[in-house]
């Protein structure tokens, strides 16, 4: 999990160190263009070489029921999606409305998606260290409460501090210790015949959070025309994610002692 999660910070860092400088010199179309290409060629190398295992066998007289499996994974897997949700509702809103906040502070263009990019390159370096040391140790619940709520304050002093780089540097760090424990949480509270539709509730939660957090945030915005406001909403759902991996540690706890 740790690698895998290598994988969304290395794109959003090319595109958000790279796509601002292409669009000043070649126009905004440049960057959707390329995006393309780069979508059909990953589209012909995953048809030419991927190779997938061979599915388990499926016993034919037990019918699909999806509500009976979702009572069956019980409230533990909920609180991963919704702490995944918070974790991606904050990520998403920082990387919407900060660069508004720098280049208003008199960064530019390439500057600003340059700041973006460095909370991302945590993650590109931390991520496998981190799913190694969840191999070693467990505990995921105390990497995901740690990062969070160092993130939660970070966040706040975006409204007192102009080091930014410094801010977005100790966010890249402290990013990196949530991706990979929540997808490593999964496979230890569930049964393996519900693994598949549990990483479905994460996903589902992480689209929610990344669907509905701009709007929010951009609407308080709209309405206060505060930027302060922006990043204490941050700094609450990031504060919300260590609320929601707290309560996954508490069921879990609850499910051990049975």
């Amino acid at each position: 999990m740790g690698i895998f999660n290598t994988g969304v910070p290395l794109g959003s860092v090319i595109c958000f160190g790279l796509f601002g400088k292409m669009g000043n010199l070649w126009g905004w179309r440049v960057p959707i263009l390329l995006t393309g290409i780069y979508l059909f060629i990953t589209f012909i190398l995953f048809l030419t070489l991927y190779r997938s295992p061979p599915p388990p066998e499926m016993k034919q007289d037990k019918p699909l029921n999806i509500c009976k499996s979702l009572r069956e994974m019980g409230f533990p897997i909920w609180w991963v999606g919704f702490s995944w949700l918070w974790f991606n509702a904050a990520f998403i809103s920082f990387a919407t409305f900060a660069p508004n906040l720098f280049l208003q502070k008199g960064y530019t263009i390439e500057q600003s998606g340059f700041l973006i990019g460095i909370p991302l390159l945590g993650s590109l370096l931390f991520s496998a260290p981190i799913g190694y040391l969840v191999d070693r140790f467990k505990h995921q619940e105390w990497f995901i409460g740690m990062g969070a709520i160092a993130l939660a304050i970070l966040a706040l002093f975006f409204n007192f501090s102009s080091s930014f780089l410094l801010l977005v540097v100790l966010m890249g760090i402290f990013s990196a210790m949530i991706p990979a424990p929540i997808y490593s949480l999964p496979p230890e509270i569930l049964k393996p015949k519900n693994l598949g539709l549990g990483f479905g509730v994460i996903s589902t939660c992480s689209s929610i959070g990344l669907f509905v957090a701009p709007y929010l945030v951009g609407k308080t915005k709209d309405l206060t025309g505060s930027y302060s406001l922006i990043f204490i909403l941050i700094s609450l759902f990031s504060f919300l994610t260590m609320i929601f991996i707290f309560f996954t540690h508490h069921s879990r706890g609850k499910i051990k002692k049975f």
